[in-house]
């Protein structure tokens, strides 16, 4: 296919943004309008202009995006495109590293993933009282949260975790622990990945230049999830290269790992010399749906600016169904799911979108109940699953003898060996250069007959292919490996096994392996390809961009969880609850169905508790309890995502017997009017 072939598929609008030059752009791209297909076409384009592709760099946010932009320009421009590189912010900035070592100063070096983190963590704060103090989980995300906002340990606190404000000095004396273990283990963790290179370019205007003048341009997909530490990296670029962004700033719901969405929304101010261009003819949905998306994001006190227009035209409107409880709201979904396909849907036309794994928990026991196939998105990554983690903590220490995480993670899983031995063993170890030291000294421990022993000994002899140590790593563990989990799905987690070893084939090096795929993790459920099979796809909101299906259900849209109670005081944390229900409005192609319920049980945190974790964990904590619907709070009744919407906008069914009970609440509230003069 010709790039004139290419242009000519692509709308005015697309098109416009695709051939722009002679400056920096930021693409507004609303949802379903074809984003991807304009970045696409703007890599081609400038290839078929003269651009050498090693002149191009694309960001992405996921390996699969990255994968499918090189693909596609590929399938347009043939071998045209050799060269052309397109890549996650962390596998980037990990290749600039690594291709200059000497320059940052930290030749090797092992990526460690949130797990090790939160270990590490659990190390440095030691045995300090749980609920006085931050366990180690919530230490490593407000660390990770100020390294991304680049924010003050004051500032993190106050904003994530103030009823722990008093604790900061105890706090900073943990970070710094961190940090230290860190550095002598020569462990990097995602945030030091990008902070090395934003902080090199932003100190040394040589290294800037260098790393500049590699590339004439940069495409950024998915802007508007970047956040600060991100800006960091690209802004004092610019300088050298053309700036290609493409977001939609109604889009950004990663606040709560720091993304800003500012970073799309203040674009033009921050780089002056700047174009805005918007695409707004959306391709997936039709009219109506998009109708009530249109209203929501209107709503807001943020000014977003565009108005999707439906280029299929019209179809049917959304329709809001209403529930005593959640119980019957997941039944009636169930139910609902088995009368289409018995019309002859297919179960993978249906889509049900929750907000976290928690509130999905009783749609699942109803699909279960009623035999539906089903597969939940969202979930575990592949690599940071246990029974992968096993595996992988014995090649980790044969990359590198000084992986003190790795070591504790292998010899635990061996019987007889607890923590407190094990740190024994490790202590000595890490005074050793490389495993072979390692070897002797379990010999003179002892241990040189024990099977954890044999086996490492075994391994460390292996001289073939990645894929081929991970096989043998396997089958030297599996009887261990199926002891320990004989009761959890053994038969399911042994199969992923075979999919790690063909993950494994192109790669060379443990190491480079175990880092490629925490940069850019795979997901337990992307193990096939979601439309592969005929199964229901439940999945969280946060998990669903870009995704789309014929029919989209949107669970519990309920008063007090739209938004919910944690965000009801904090204007920016309502607005990302909008920006959330908006991108699941926009997944629905045909038919757009809201259920919501009178009694919500986990909409509402306890008082006593902190701040969320994260999004996608803060109801799984057990910091939850149930809305006392005898006590509304007005505050999340009054404002409620769905008060005011115009009713020719949607049709409404109501299955409960306390319809006039719920209109009251939302609707009709009495009210204490006092009228007439001011006689004072």
């Amino acid at each position: 296919m010709s790039i004139e072939r290419l242009l000519s598929e692509l709308n005015e609008s697309q098109k416009i943004a695709a051939t722009h030059l002679n400056s920096h752009v930021l693409v507004l791209a609303g949802a379903g309008c074809g984003k991807t297909k304009t970045i696409i076409a703007r890599a081609a384009y400038l290839i078929a202009q003269g651009i050498s592709p090693d002149r191009i760099q694309i960001l992405t946010f996921t390996r699969r995006s990255a994968s499918e932009i090189v693909e596609r320009v590929k399938m347009n421009l043939d071998d045209n495109c050799n060269g052309l590189r397109s890549s996650t912010f962390h596998t980037w900035c990990s290749s600039i590293i690594r291709s200059a070592p000497s320059i940052f100063g930290y030749a090797n070096f092992t990526v460690i993933d949130k797990e090790d983190q939160v270990q590490i963590f659990k190390i440095a704060r030691g045995k300090k009282e749980t609920g006085c103090f931050p366990l180690a989980a919530e230490l490593s995300d407000l660390y990770s949260f100020a390294r991304n906002t680049l924010s003050s340990l004051d500032t993190a606190l106050q904003k994530k975790m103030h009823r722990f404000y008093d604790q900061k000095s105890n706090i900073a004396n943990i970070m710094k622990e961190y940090e230290s273990r860190k550095r002598s283990r020569n462990y990097f963790d995602y945030d030091d990945i990008l902070d090395i290179v934003a902080t090199g370019i932003n100190q040394d205007e040589e290294l800037c230049k260098w790393i500049g003048t590699n590339y004439d341009h940069i495409l950024v997909d998915e802007m508007q999830d970047t956040n600060p530490l991100q800006w960091k990296l690209l802004e004092p670029l610019v300088k050298y290269v053309q700036l290609f962004c493409v977001g939609d700033d109604a889009q950004s719901i990663y606040g709560f790992r720091g993304a800003d969405f500012r970073n799309v929304h203040n674009f033009k101010q921050r780089i002056p010399n700047s174009t805005i261009l918007k695409l707004e003819d959306n391709y997936r949905s039709t009219q109506e749906i998009l109708d009530v998306s249109n209203w929501l994001i209107s709503k807001s006190p943020l000014n977003y600016d565009k108005k999707l227009k439906a280029v299929r035209g019209n179809g049917l409107a959304p329709s809001i169904h209403t529930f005593d409880n959640e119980w019957e709201e997941a039944r009636w979904i169930a139910e609902d799911l088995i009368k289409r396909k018995k019309s002859g849907s297919s179960w993978n036309e249906h889509m049900i979108l929750v907000r976290t794994n928690y509130s999905g928990r009783k749609l699942e026991a109803s699909l279960l109940s009623k035999e539906i196939p089903y597969q939940f998105i969202g979930g575990t990554k592949l690599l940071e699953s246990a029974h992968v983690k096993d595996v992988l903590s014995v090649l980790r220490i044969l990359g590198n003898n000084q992986d003190e995480i790795g070591w504790m993670r292998y010899l635990t899983l061996w019987p007889g060996i607890g923590e407190v031995k094990a740190v024994k063993i490790i202590s000595k170890i890490l005074d050793l250069n490389n495993i072979q030291d390692s070897l002797k000294l379990l010999d003179n421990e002892g241990f040189g007959a024990s099977e954890f022993t044999l086996i490492i000994k075994e391994l460390s002899e292996v001289k073939g292919a990645v894929s081929q140590l991970i096989s043998q790593a396997v089958n030297l563990m599996i009887q261990m490996l199926e002891k320990k989990y004989k009761n959890q799905d053994w038969d399911k987690r042994k199969r992923d096994y075979d999919f790690v070893e063909k993950l494994a084939v192109k790669h060379t090096s443990v190491l480079d392996f175990i880092e490629d795929y925490i940069l850019n993790p795979i997901f337990v459920s992307q193990r096939k390809e979601i439309d592969d099979v005929d199964k229901v796809t439940l999945i969280t909101i946060h998990s669903a961009k870009g995704t789309e299906r014929d029919v989209c259900y949107i669970s519990n849209v309920s008063p007090r969880s739209y938004p919910s109670s944690y965000a009801i005081n904090n204007l920016d944390l309502i607005e990302e609850e909008r920006r959330v229900l908006y991108v699941a409005l926009t997944r629905a192609k045909n038919e757009l169905i809201v259920t919501r319920n009178f009694r919500t049980t986990w909409a509402r945190q306890d008082a006593r508790s902190s701040e969320p974790q994260t999004e996608e964990e803060k109801e799984e904590e057990g910091k939850l309890e149930p809305v006392d619907r005898n006590n509304p709070d007005d505050s999340l009744i009054e404002s409620y995502f769905f008060n005011g919407l115009p009713i020719q906008l949607v049709s409404e069914d109501v299955h409960t017997t306390e319809t006039q009970q719920l209109r009251q609440a939302l609707i009709e509230r009495q009210l204490t009017i006092k009228f007439g003069i001011d006689i004072s």
